[in-house]
């Protein structure tokens, strides 16, 4: 069975998303969210109480050993990947490895095929879209270079191919309940993870002093990191945010932007990094001009690298990703829709900071756990 003759079935049977998602209606949906588009995590478990519920027992099956499976698969399900592989974080390259430890642990044959694209490269993984649609694949599992920008393709893939999109937890307010749905949305909520960070630096500063964002690429993600980590520092401190400069994801363009950024406020207290490769120019800004120890610099994602820093004495917080929770999510969403089990809508992972308090045996801990699939990374 294909994967487009296993979508169509399910469709009809209604094991595709959760039944309640079908009840979506003008109505119950937030006047914010129709405004921007997609749903916040909080509001589709307000608004859809049964998804909150699935998504915490779907998250237990995640956490816990592998269970082995007992279906007969016919040939090994082809799974398309595709994922910002020449990005600084190593992030895509655990939920790679953790994807497929799963799947072996859990006894259920596949093959991958990779698509590899940078963040910011749309029309690229469009032409991959393409590839994909060309192909006879059953499962689809593509992190979107930019979630909005992305949109068509999303829902072209998921009425065609069982799809999973991953880094995102806001499903489109208006493709819930149609063919164009995809199976789940697999990721850690970025507002949380701001929250974190934001909570973190008041408590840290004391919540006086002066910020400037190194912002992401523009879209979904970096509003979520940054726009969300200003609002609840300016609206639970006297901390102010005075600059900002889109470094897009880039780690050069970070490191001259955080050079910009540190000349026109010398007394700046904090450069808030939206992703591993522009915590890493900073880093490399600050520490040339002589400043790493005045001014803070995080992190986001808590890969090796980001660690590596903590532990060293550069970077003083990150926004630490339970990795390998990520990979073996999509790994059970997968086995469960191969075996028609309902899938929740969103499955977010555990996002946490981890600071420079820490010891090494502590930030050990975490990674023993965080990192069991993927291990220490040769990148």
């Amino acid at each position: 069975m294909t994967g487009k003759m296993s979508l169509k079935s399910l469709l009809l049977s209604g094991l595709l998303i959760s039944s309640l998602a079908h009840h979506v209606t003008a109505q119950t949906v937030p006047d914010a969210a129709k405004e921007r588009g997609y749903l916040l995590l909080p509001e589709l478990h307000e608004m859809l109480p049964a998804e909150r519920d699935a998504m915490t027992e779907f998250m237990a099956r995640v956490q816990a050993a592998a269970v082995p499976s007992d279906k007969t698969y016919e040939a090994p399900l082809k799974i398309a990947l595709m994922f910002p592989s020449l990005e600084t974080s190593d992030a895509w390259a655990r939920l790679n490895l953790s994807i497929r430890a799963r799947m072996e642990e859990m006894g259920v044959p596949f093959e991958i095929v990779e698509y590899m694209f940078k963040p910011d490269e749309h029309d690229r993984q469009g032409a991959q879209v393409e590839q994909i649609l060309a192909g006879d694949f059953d499962y689809v599992v593509i992190g979107p270079t930019e979630y909005q920008v992305q949109k068509s393709n999303i829902a072209r893939l998921s009425a065609e191919v069982p799809t999973l999109v991953m880094n995102v937890v806001n499903p489109f307010v208006d493709l819930l309940g149609t063919e164009n749905q995809p199976i789940t949305h697999v990721g850690f909520d970025h507002t949380i993870g701001a929250e974190e960070l934001c909570r973190w630096t008041i408590a840290e500063t004391g919540g006086e002093g002066k910020i400037a964002l190194l912002r992401y690429i523009p879209g979904l993600i970096d509003s979520q990191r940054s726009d969300h980590f200003a609002k609840c520092v300016e609206d639970n401190s006297n901390m102010e945010i005075v600059d900002h400069f889109e470094a897009n994801g880039d780690r050069e363009l970070s490191f001259s932007g955080a050079n910009a950024l540190l000349s026109r406020h010398p007394d700046i207290k904090m450069l808030h990094a939206a992703s591993t490769a522009i915590a890493l120019g900073a880093l490399a800004a600050a520490t040339e001009r002589g400043v790493l120890d005045d001014v803070i610099i995080n992190g986001w994602g808590g890969g090796a690298d980001e660690l590596k820093s903590i532990m060293d004495g550069g970077l003083k917080v990150t926004a630490f990703r339970v990795n390998d929770d990520w990979g073996t999510a999509v790994a059970e969403a997968i086995r469960a829709h191969a075996e028609e089990q309902p899938v929740p809508v969103v499955l977010a992972a555990t996002i946490k900071a981890l600071d420079y308090k820490l010891t090494p045996d502590e930030i050990t801990a975490e990674t023993d756990y965080a990192f069991r699939y993927s291990g220490k990374l040769d990148r």
